[in-house]
């Protein structure tokens, strides 16, 4: 098998546990940036443990490394610490899928920046990426009309009997 295969499902089920992880993390009241603190500590103490299992006794990155390494870190905090506040105050089902729709972005970068071949199914998911994130806005909004609805009746009903 090609290791490619084995890296994509590595990175597919590690990213799927995240979600579960971040969810869990909500049930049980965590704080976002007690789990976003957390979750990069282990990160690095991982990644060390990697490093230091292929590069034997002295682990070490290039700098150039390093330098590129802070934006993603910067990057990767703010976004894992959106998500998890955000899931409070939605579900994470939609909060997850539109982190992962999100990878549209750096599809469309890599087709400016480096003039990638846009093929008829590149192209397509695109369009269903921009198709996804209007059909969770409606649904959004939808949610959030039924609730306001819901809240004005029960407050009707809560002065009607408070009148009577």
């Amino acid at each position: 098998m090609n290791p490619g295969y084995l890296y994509t499902i590595a990175g597919l089920l590690s990213f799927s546990a995240l979600g579960v992880f971040h969810k869990l993390a909500d049930v049980k009241g965590c704080r976002p940036s007690a789990i976003n603190a957390l979750l990069y500590a282990w990160s690095t103490v991982f990644s060390f443990l990697i490093m230091t299992a292929i590069q034997g006794d002295h682990p070490a990155a290039p700098a150039s490394v390093v330098w590129i390494a802070i934006p993603f870190g910067i990057s990767a905090s703010i976004a894992i610490l959106a998500l998890q506040a955000g899931i409070r105050h939605g579900n994470i089902s939609t909060s997850w899928l539109a982190i992962n729709l999100s990878s549209g972005i750096p599809t469309v970068a890599s087709i400016l920046v480096y003039h990638e071949a846009v093929s008829a199914r590149k192209a397509f998911a695109l369009v269903l990426i921009v198709l996804s994130m209007f059909l969770l806005w409606v649904d959004r909004s939808r949610q959030e009309r039924r609730r306001a609805a819901a809240e004005a009746i029960a407050d009707a009903q809560c002065c009607e009997k408070e009148s009577q």
